[in-house]
């Protein structure tokens, strides 16, 4: 048991207590995490598919609520504000390049340096007492694995290994990346249900499951002597933040009772464990157990091995805007051996990663995130809410990332009332 573990149970412990949980607000010992709707500011994200922005291309993307333009030009990246500061038209409804070293308004041919967002000149008036003076924001961004990052915030940026799950950007990590998709949620309910352990219940019919024939159980319930004892937060200032949890202690359910009024009772089974041996029950139980879920700040999802050796799956939770966010998914193989990981770019991963988890699996995930909207997106869920028991470790996530978060987005920041 770790000092950091048993200090964020106590904190929160209270709040998994039906009878006893408070609904103020300004009580509650996640605040943080109730305000960072757009996101936390002062982190890197993933943003964008290299393969996406071709040479002498542009996407235009929006994150914490900001919109920004990535263009390649003469082989080099750069991710610029999205907004001409003139009349506020976006770049990326007509992106215009004259040079590989200078982007223009479509509108008013205001043109501004890639590298720095300084304007450079304006081409129907090249004496203007603004060029020199005006800029539009640039923003520090990354390449790794295929993967775009790019840094949302104010201060110096910290290594990007700071705010990625431990081992995607590790040399041997052969990384496969799957077609990043918008779901119409918050993203902070993304990071809750990818850890959720109450939530195994609906994937008893995603079709990895069904084609399978594997029970997913009624949801994972531990108590809170083996939440400390399997659960690993790390808070290294050198290094990312989070936490990891073996399932090894957890009570995997399979078969149910519902009490009916005249006192009898109803067993229920979930479909796929019907006409399953105690063996064999067993046996999914014991895989389950071996999986190691780990959720990393600022919003990224490591779960080793899923859906089977050798695989390792990531996901992460990028803040879109107040409801959606962009979900990405990548399957990664460790090996240094050449054709092994060729293989693995061209056929394995599509066959043994990509098919039964982003088709058949975290679809699910998707729909539930998306029905959770209404209820805090618009009911005042955050204050609404009743917890119970499996939550306890989303409460500790939520304090967790209070503490450690290097800044909150608001509106004004995605009006762009930052600094240039």
């Amino acid at each position: 048991m770790g000092d950091v573990e048993k200090t964020l149970l106590e904190e929160t412990a209270a709040w998994v207590d039906e009878a006893r949980a408070k609904t103020e607000r300004t009580k509650k010992p996640w605040g943080v995490w109730i305000d960072a709707e757009l996101g936390l500011r002062n982190h890197w994200y993933p943003a964008a598919l290299s393969r996406d922005v071709e040479d002498g291309g542009f996407q235009g993307i929006t994150l914490l609520g900001e919109d920004i333009l990535l263009a390649r030009q003469g082989g080099r990246l750069f991710a610029l504000e999205d907004r001409c500061p003139h009349r506020g038209v976006r770049f990326s409804a007509r992106p215009l390049c004259y040079t590989p070293e200078t982007l223009t308004c479509w509108y008013h041919t205001l043109t501004f340096n890639l590298d720095d967002g300084e304007l450079r000149t304006i081409l129907n008036e090249p004496d203007s007492p603004l060029i020199g003076k005006l800029r539009i924001k640039s923003y520090p961004l990354e390449e790794r694995k295929g993967i775009v990052f790019v840094f949302v915030g104010d201060v110096a940026a910290p290594p990007l290994e700071h705010d990625v799950a431990p081992g995607l950007l590790d040399d041997d990590a052969v990384v496969y990346c799957a077609d990043p998709y918008v779901i119409e949620a918050n993203w902070r309910l993304a990071c809750e249900n990818g850890y959720d352990p109450g939530h195994q219940f609906i994937h008893n019919w995603s079709p990895f499951s069904v084609k399978n024939g594997i029970p997913m159980s009624f949801g994972w319930v531990s108590n809170q002597e083996s939440v400390l004892r399997t659960t690993h937060y790390v808070d290294d200032d050198d290094g990312p933040k989070g936490f990891t949890r073996k399932a090894a202690e957890t009570n995997i359910v399979q078969e149910a009772r519902i009490p009916m009024r005249d006192g009898s009772v109803v067993d229920v089974t979930l479909p796929a464990a019907e006409g399953k041996t105690p063996e064999e029950l067993r046996e999914i139980a014991e895989y389950a157990h071996s999986c190691e879920v780990g959720l990393w700040m600022p919003c990224m999802l490591k779960v080793e091995p899923w859906p089977a050796e050798p695989c390792i799956h990531f996901e992460a939770y990028v803040p879109r805007d107040e409801g959606s966010h962009t979900y990405f998914q990548f399957g990664v193989m460790k090996t240094r051996d050449t054709a092994e990981a060729d293989a693995w770019m061209n056929g394995r991963a599509r066959e043994e990663w990509e098919i039964p988890t982003v088709e058949d699996f975290t679809i699910d995930d998707a729909f539930a995130r998306k029905e959770l909207q209404k209820f805090y997106g618009e009911e005042d869920g955050w204050l609404r809410e009743r917890l119970y028991r499996p939550d306890i470790e989303l409460t500790m996530w939520r304090k967790f990332v209070t503490k450690h978060a290097r800044g909150v987005q608001t509106r004004d920041h995605a009006r762009g009332y930052f600094p240039r």
